[in-house]
């Protein structure tokens, strides 16, 4: 026969490990060597995957808009383009804003936006989601604007590879890394980050820190306070009590006043910088001297498209390469694709209603968007809660939406420059720091505190590192907190023991409630041996291994340590419970120990009355 055929056999029959045991006696289950073999079928999997991957499926699985665009029914349409205007009146004073915030200038956050929404549009598979510049992306490209200036367009352009690459590879699996704790300490600092960058508009200081961290801005604005504008001041806090008390009354009237007054709040960051706009334009007689800061002017029409530069000389005359270039951009080439996938996933799945998310495809969609928009801005998009909550409340049908509300910009590009030119700073200043106010989530920072407060380690690690370093660096402080207490509980399994008496013999029944891995090996070896000190004329140890669903070499090993420390103290083990996978790796590493001590038997009585009939003999007495 076959040594194929002999195989075959034995692995038909021992599907389980009690198969095993009841059959120790057999030659065949004596003699086989339980190597792991390769995946005979590997070529006929991939040649399945290549089929799948070049069919109709798979293309309209990366390109939705295949799907919804020949089930579009006019009666969609008002409520893409009602949606569309709606998140376009939003857009344009958040995206002036956000480029201001990247150091880059104001015409940047609506190119960006413009073409993120028409990229989306078309590879996008969440309806109500938006993409957009964002405050955590503009805060994140802003200290490497100020040395590369438009040639950060190469990390928009860099980061946009390692998403489409983690989407293509079904890498998302990635972003689980980053808990709530991280995710909040990130959001939390991220926000007094940005908010702190704004007090020098709202305030009307001109003069600008060498950077846009937490400590510098505040530092820049109690060292010229001299240069405090009272005019500026009085517009921006003005503003932000109109825009928080809007936010706060959001939920006022009844039944058609309710209706109107939602929609009144949703368009507030609209309306307190046309406002703005008005009171700047009608109070400026003197174009050298407005008596606010302006954002100034605003080049018309749309960018010009080219390819990111891979070598870049700034305004200073420094002379960057491309190893210069991304010696200064350094982790933001990978924390810009973690944190902007977060964010676009998390958006999505707020406004599923129960739908799965295809997080690869999202993948997807966020790196083409940001692929298109390199070629014209250095400012990178995310998917934008604010916006995307706002497509959703004016019942966005599809992501046609999204090209409308890009034709807007491009239409508020073409024809209202000569406005945006009086949008007076401190008002935009208003718009971001209200929004910074109801970004972090306060509610759930508190229950971070009551449901498990060894979360706040990694909450407040991440907090304090992004404020006080940098926020790149802060969330993978954040992130490797994290895997160090995961590390720590996937080495410390939970263990417990109990003396029995069963078939004359005094037993140490001990528990394991997890995996063990190469990490744990060491613990579970010593434990066992402390616990036998404690006790008294133990004759075997017994180890329950239903809940060992994995093992490796090096717990292998140490099960043989185990062994032969209990055989040198005149004690014997005995392995219950253990499930196929985990019983072939102690098989393949010594076939000859373990295949008399693993027993499958469903109650502990038999398992032990059997093991005894079989194998045991006194040890001091064979001695």
């Amino acid at each position: 026969m076959s040594k194929d055929v002999v195989a075959s056999s034995v692995q038909a029959e021992m599907p389980r490990v009690s198969r095993l045991v009841v059959n120790q006696n057999d030659d065949r289950i004596i003699s086989y060597d339980y190597r792991e073999s390769p995946p005979r079928e590997a070529g006929l999997w991939i040649q399945r995957r290549a089929r799948v991957l070049c069919s109709y499926t798979m293309v309209k699985k990366c390109l939705p808009i295949l799907s919804w665009l020949p089930k579009y029914q006019c009666s969609y349409l008002m409520y893409d383009v009602i949606a569309g205007v709606t998140v376009a009146l939003t857009a344009i004073p958040q995206s002036i804003a956000y480029g201001i915030l990247s150091n880059l200038g104001p015409q940047y956050g609506l190119y960006s936006n413009v073409l993120g929404c028409l990229a989306y549009a078309v590879f996008g598979s969440v309806k109500d989601v938006t993409i957009a510049p964002t405050s955590l992306t503009a805060i994140m490209v802003q200290d490497i604007v100020k040395k590369l200036d438009y040639g950060t367009a190469l990390l928009t352009f860099l980061a946009a590879i390692v998403t489409i690459s983690f989407g293509a590879l079904n890498l998302g699996v990635l972003v689980r890394f980053i808990s709530i704790p991280v995710v909040m300490g990130f959001t939390a600092a991220a926000c007094l980050t940005i908010g702190s960058a704004q007090v020098r508009s709202l305030l009307g200081i001109k003069t600008q820190g060498k950077r846009s961290d937490f400590v510098t801005s505040w530092t820049n604005v109690f060292t010229h306070l001299d240069e405090v504008r009272l005019a500026d001041c009085l517009l921006g806090c003005c503003s932000i009590v109109f825009l928080c008390t809007l936010r706060l009354t959001k939920d006022l009237g009844e039944g058609r006043w309710r209706t109107f007054f939602k929609y009144f709040v949703l368009l507030r960051n609209a309306m307190i910088v046309i406002v703005g706009a008005t009171i700047a334009y009608c109070l400026t007689t003197d174009m050298d001297n407005p008596p606010f800061n302006l954002t100034g002017h605003v080049p018309a029409g749309l960018p010009s498209f080219q390819a990111p530069p891979f070598s870049y000389t700034n305004e200073n005359g420094t002379v960057y390469s491309f190893g210069d270039m991304v010696g200064v951009m350094r982790t933001s080439i990978i924390t810009i694709p973690l944190v902007t996938t977060l964010e676009i996933v998390s958006v999505g799945k707020a406004f599923s209603k129960g739908k799965i998310i295809d997080a690869t495809q999202e993948m997807l969609a966020l790196g083409i968007s940001n692929l298109v928009v390199s070629f014209c801005s250095p400012l990178p998009v995310a998917g934008s809660f604010t916006r995307s909550a706002l497509n959703n409340s004016s019942g966005v049908r599809t992501t046609m939406s999204c090209a409308v509300t890009a034709v807007m910009l491009m239409l508020s590009l073409a024809l209202l420059t000569d406005a945006l030119y009086y949008i007076p700073k401190a008002t935009l200043a208003s718009v971001v720091i209200a929004a910074m106010l109801f970004m972090v989530d306060y509610e759930e920072i508190g229950n971070i505190w009551r449901t498990k407060k060894l979360d706040m380690i990694p909450f407040l690690a991440t907090a304090l590192a992004c404020l006080f370093y940098e926020l790149d660096y802060g969330i993978l402080v954040g992130i490797a907190i994290n895997c160090c207490i995961l590390l720590y509980l996937i080495s410390s399994p939970g263990l417990a023991a109990e003396e029995i008496v069963l078939s004359e013999l005094r037993i140490l029944l001990v528990n394991v409630n997890q995996s063990l891995v190469f990490s744990s090996a060491e613990h579970l070896r010593d434990w066992i041996l402390k616990r036998i000190d404690q006790c008294e004329n133990i004759d075997l140890v017994v180890i329950d291994g239903q809940n060992i669903h994995f093992a490796d070499t090096t717990v292998a090993k140490n099960f043989v340590s185990i062994e032969e420390d209990l055989r040198a103290r005149q004690i014997r083990l005995m392995l219950w419970r253990f499930e196929s996978n985990v019983a072939f790796t102690l098989l393949r590493i010594r076939k000859e120990l373990f295949i008399s001590i693993l027993r499958a038997d469903l109650r502990l009585q038999d398992a032990v009355a059997r093991w005894k009939h079989s194998h045991y003999i006194p040890l001091d007495s064979s001695s």
